[in-house]
């Protein structure tokens, strides 16, 4: 009996550790492997273990008014598939000092603004400021909705600011909607935060995280086990677009509105429709009445598969090129 159940017992530890390595290879490809099951299941595994930026000690810091911004200085970031290095300034934003004094170009958005995954001069608000040779500043920063992304342009000098480029992503929701509902941004108390990098710091680490990743994913998939009630998403009877809407005409644009060139950009190139939903919205007079001039980028149409990191799904340098080339060709001559 004792022979029977060593044999097994060594048999399943054969078969664990056999599992964990072809799940290893599968976050490390670098490359879909074309089948769509597998692709998803390497995404689940990554996000599921990696580090975030936002909470890497070296990388970001507690803000009591936003939560955290970057920590000025210099880090290295990476995950599975790369490894940058992050120059940030004073503001806590990815960028140089003198990028700070009066820009002409404020870059607003979260990760994919920031340059999440690419090394310095590489994100599209750099290869901007590049090709226009105007003074642009990279105010993008890791997880930011669009609520706190305007909280942070209060913060900079825009006595020169003539374009806004924004970026929205679909995890922008939930902020927003909190924002517009409330009226005010709840950012997370010191000790949250430091409750999430120490969160963080596991990330990563050990033997077996993914095959314990795969198994809670079937408990969850084949419901196995109580889920918690998910908390109700706030002013539900609204459409993301006309959130974002809401968000934008309520904010102060001055008595010189700029050009804001608005798109969206998903991790992995996720999402359907919304661009479109949003140019169709009748709420979309909202910001007319602002004097803004308007324009709206279809993103999604420019980029391919291989233009998102795998199973990352955050820009490739060739992403970032395509997005600031569309930029930069719709900036009004004016500017």
């Amino acid at each position: 009996m004792v022979r029977v159940l060593s044999i097994n017992a060594l048999l399943l530890a054969i078969l664990l550790v056999l599992t964990e390595a072809m799940l290893t290879w599968l976050v490390a490809r670098g490359e879909p492997t074309g089948i769509g099951a597998l692709d998803r299941l390497a995404r689940k595994l990554y996000w599921a273990n990696v580090s975030y930026v936002q909470y890497e000690p070296d990388c970001a810091k507690h803000d009591r008014e936003l939560g955290y911004t970057l920590r000025p200085g210099k880090c290295n970031f990476s995950n599975r598939g790369f490894s940058s290095e992050l120059f940030v300034n004073s503001a806590g934003l990815r960028d140089d000092e003198t990028s700070l004094e009066a820009p002409e170009i404020i870059v607003l958005g979260d990760s994919h603004a920031m340059g999440w995954g690419v090394n310095e001069g590489l994100s599209f608000a750099d290869l901007i400021e590049l090709e226009t040779g105007k003074k642009t500043l990279n105010a993008g920063v890791s997880s930011y909705g669009t609520a706190r992304e305007l909280q942070m342009l209060s913060r900079l000098d825009t006595s020169n600011m003539s374009t806004v480029v924004l970026q929205y992503s679909d995890n922008d929701a939930w902020e927003n909607r909190t924002f517009l509902a409330s009226g005010t941004l709840n950012a997370m108390s010191k000790d949250h935060y430091e409750a999430l990098v120490a969160s963080n710091a596991t990330a990563r680490n050990g033997f077996g995280r993914y095959l314990f990743t795969l198994v809670n994913e079937i408990v969850a998939r084949f419901g196995l086990v109580d889920q918690a009630d998910a908390e109700v998403m706030p002013l539900q009877e609204m459409k993301d677009p006309d959130v974002l809407i809401g968000i934008l005409s309520q904010w102060d644009w001055g008595s010189a509105p700029p050009q804001l060139i608005l798109f969206e950009i998903n991790t992995g190139g996720r999402g359907g429709n919304f661009m479109k939903v949003l140019s169709e919205s009748p709420k979309l007079d909202k910001l007319g009445s602002k004097e803004l001039d308007l324009t709206l980028l279809n993103i999604s149409s420019i980029l391919d598969p291989e233009d998102y990191l795998f199973p990352d799904g955050h820009l490739t340098p060739e992403g970032h090129r395509k997005v600031a080339a569309a930029v930069v060709k719709a900036l009004s001559p004016e500017n």
